[in-house]
């Protein structure tokens, strides 16, 4: 049984998707599968990620013991250079719980991991008392540097397994490979995989989007698990519009109820739902040609402003935990992780 650590040098790096891309590969692999998050920041027995593992991977484990130890980053710092810091110790028991009968457990590590910081510090504890293999996941930015990543990589000694470089830019994609891969390998390190940027596991469902924003699907309900990529407001200038709506593909369109015009160019392109606002019903001509493209349209009571503000941040907010994405996630693994690396390493 081997302990698969996933730390990261940013927050909000990808930790969580990258848990649940290998953990439901290695199922599919007849491998069986346990998850552990040591350390959270979260208000104890609250922690999202543990119960999105918990329920993605099928756990039979309750969440506090997915989750044993939730401190603030202050408090774990302070501790993190004691000889036997309590906290440790109650990650040793837990590990002890999930581990049984699982071929592999995921442990879920901190972010914010650089040389020197307390992250560091803490998943050196961790990886070195669980005997841990460690992957240091690393978010794409514009001022990337190869030396920074080596020095965060070596905090981790010879737990690590590799690095993987998360959500890259297709512009910037060759960039990466010929330049940081390289210096990083020269160095001794290995790279895992370089992973594009995929806006596609940022979505959410049609049904999702109605009960953020409280609309109501006047049509076509049993779409409501189709998944919208991206939010559009209806143009104000129907000699706009057409041009303007074809830019992006699934999407929602929010726009005025008694904006026709804008809703039946909409309706011609590629569309996942129509959202109208001010409690403005469709008119007839719309709401059957709705009906004809089993398109739902939501009604919502906001005005436009409104329901956009509402929208602005629920994409950022979406739940991985869809199937379609699920199946996507592990697409983009396959074709640019290095498996057998981690296969062999488990």
């Amino acid at each position: 049984m081997v302990a698969l650590y996933i730390t990261a040098m940013g927050e909000a790096a990808g930790k969580s998707t990258l848990c649940a891309g290998l953990g439901r590969m290695l199922q599919a692999e007849g491998k069986k599968v346990g998850f552990l998050k040591p350390v959270s920041s979260s208000p104890e027995g609250s922690d999202g990620d543990a119960e999105f593992m918990k329920q993605l991977l099928a756990l039979d484990e309750p969440v506090e013991s997915l989750c044993p130890v939730s401190l603030s980053a202050n408090d774990l710092a302070a501790t993190a250079d004691e000889q036997e810091p309590p906290w440790l110790k109650k990650v040793e028991e837990a590990y002890a719980r999930v581990s049984p009968g699982k071929d592999v457990v995921l442990l879920e590590g901190l972010g914010d991991l650089k040389a020197g910081s307390a992250p560091a510090r803490i998943a050196g504890r961790v990886v070195e008392t669980l005997k841990a293999k460690a992957i240091l996941l690393v978010p794409y930015e514009a001022d990337l540097e190869g030396d920074e990543i080596a020095a965060a990589a070596r905090t981790l000694g010879g737990n690590l397994l590799g690095v993987v470089i998360n959500a890259v830019p297709e512009r910037r994609m060759d960039s990466v490979k010929a330049g940081i891969v390289p210096a990083l390998e020269q160095d001794g390190i290995k790279v895992l995989g370089v992973l594009p940027e995929t806006r596609s596991l940022f979505t959410i469902t049609i049904g999702e989007l109605a009960e953020h924003i409280g609309g109501n699907i006047l049509n076509s309900q049993d779409r409501s698990d189709e998944l919208v990529e991206s939010l559009m407001v209806g143009a104000l200038s129907f000699d706009s519009a057409p041009s303007y709506l074809t830019t992006r593909d699934n999407k929602a369109v929010i726009t005025r109820g008694d904006h026709a015009d804008i809703q039946l160019a909409a309706l011609n392109t590629s569309i996942k739902c129509l959202v109208l606002t001010d409690n403005i019903d469709p008119n007839p001509t719309i709401f059957s040609r709705a009906l004809e493209l089993d398109v739902p349209i939501v009604l919502v009571e906001k005005d436009t402003n409104s329901t956009i503000e509402a929208l602005e941040s629920v994409l950022d907010k979406a739940s991985l935990y869809h199937e379609k994405k699920i199946e996507r996630l592990g697409q983009i693994l396959k074709r640019n992780l290095d498996l057998g690396a981690i296969y062999q390493a488990i």
